[in-house]
């Protein structure tokens, strides 16, 4: 007899797109996904599911890439194959567990240019369907794209084995998409949804990709189109919940919110010897007001250290990250964070629980100068303070070119002659 053992029901959408998907387990064990429309319009988005099959099966399978089964059902839903086997985003997490960055940086980059191959010599051109989905996109030219693109196709969508299998592709398109994007997306939705994945920034993945910050304010602007495109008129439950819900407390969400408002209130240290960071092998020391200045030990087997300043979102002024070494030598610590440092002193937090990551320490070094402050805020605001940040530092960089470009015109030289000429004379 079959049951289900799993319900996901997508229905924050708009309902062209709101489905259920379901887990369905034989008396064997063998398991099958079932997705169901929730709405009569919603029938179309899955009975595309075939189609986007079969086109992605003619991009990928030469790169060792297919697409998981399917077939259409009577309701109008799709079963689909289980497929069982580590997903790349877990073996992407085992390498960064077991110590090992460089390898899973590499890994990611092989990913990405498997993923953006197909592209080559295929020119973007904008058309009204990509407004529609993406908006006003301000991007260059001589960008590539593909005949049909799954932006999903991120790490959590793919799982090992010979050959490799891509799962739920509900989000293709076969209008030019700049493969670039898709990119993007690979490499925020991995790097930036999990604090143990902020190492990875010292690799500067997108730059590496020639994905320029400037695109990638771009991009931003294009997945909040593409989340709008999703959802249109509906609005999130969750959005709204906090407008009609009654005033109730329960017990355990009190003394959650105890436990979130003490960790609020303070530093809490790790120490990685080897086998990670762990709750186990890390102490708390208070902050006043979301202020700490304070020297923290380093024993001789410490690999490498993670300070959380406090749970929320929020900007991180480092006034200073040193190690002392002997005879009270200061080397400044070199860190990631799983935020963004858009200044020199400045990291910003858009999620729940900011780190500060230190994976090397200084030979010698015995103990770490800290000090810093970090103002709480919505994440909403932290977002746009980031946005406006990055903007103000593309246009800075413009200026610096058009300077650089002026500077090295004929006349410019010709004047600056001058001008030495005419001191000279004084």
């Amino acid at each position: 007899m079959k049951k289900i053992v799993f319900t996901k029901y997508s229905n924050d959408r708009a309902d062209c797109f709101s489905i259920r998907t379901d887990i369905w387990q034989d008396e064997d064990g063998s398991r099958v996904v079932q997705k169901t429309p929730m709405h009569p319009q919603a029938h179309a988005h899955l009975e595309n599911l075939r189609r986007w099959k079969e086109r992605l099966d003619e991009v990928y399978r030469e790169y060792g890439y297919v697409l998981n089964q399917g077939r259409n059902l009577e309701d109008g839903g799709v079963e689909l194959e289980y497929v069982q086997g580590e997903m790349l985003e877990e073996r992407l997490d085992s390498l960064l567990d077991g110590g090992q960055p460089e390898e899973a940086a590499q890994e990611l980059k092989d990913f990405v240019e498997t993923a953006r191959r197909p592209a080559q010599g295929h020119p973007f051109v904008p058309t009204d369907s990509f407004r529609e989905v993406f908006g006003e996109a301000d991007l260059p030219e001589g960008m590539e794209s593909m005949a049909v693109t799954d932006i999903d196709l991120i790490c959590s969508n793919v799982i090992l084995g010979e050959p490799r299998t891509v799962i739920d592709y509900e989000w293709c398109f076969d209008f030019p998409v700049p493969v670039s994007y898709l990119v993007y997306r690979i490499l925020h939705y991995y790097i930036h949804t999990k604090g143990s994945r902020a190492v990875l920034e010292g690799f500067d993945l997108f730059s590496w990709a020639g994905i320029a910050p400037e695109e990638i304010l771009v991009y931003e602007k294009m997945e909040q189109s593409f989340q709008r495109y999703i959802n249109r008129a509906h609005v999130p439950l969750h959005e709204v919940f906090g407008e009609f819900a009654a005033g109730k407390l329960r017990l355990n969400e009190m003394l959650e919110r105890e436990r979130y408002h003490v960790s609020n209130e303070t530093l809490q240290v790790f120490y990685d010897r080897g086998f990670g960071y762990s709750a186990a092998d890390s102490y708390r020391l208070s902050m006043e007001h979301g202020s700490i200045e304070t020297v923290i030990d380093i024993p001789s087997d410490v690999q490498g250290i993670r300070l959380d300043p406090g749970m929320e979102p929020g900007v991180c002024c480092l006034k200073k990250l040193n190690f002392v070494c002997e005879g009270g030598r200061e080397i400044p610590a070199k860190f990631t964070a799983n935020g963004v440092r858009a200044e020199a002193d400045a990291v910003y937090f858009a999620q729940e629980d900011p780190q500060l990551l230190i994976q090397e320490i200084k030979p010698g070094a015995a103990e770490l100068q800290i000090s810093l402050r970090i103002y709480q805020a919505d994440s909403f605001v932290v977002e746009k303070l980031l946005y406006k940040t990055r903007e103000q530092a593309v246009i800075r960089e413009k200026y610096r070119r058009q300077i650089r470009d002026m500077e090295d015109t004929k006349v410019w030289k010709a004047y600056r002659a001058y001008r030495r000429m005419v001191e000279r004379k004084k």
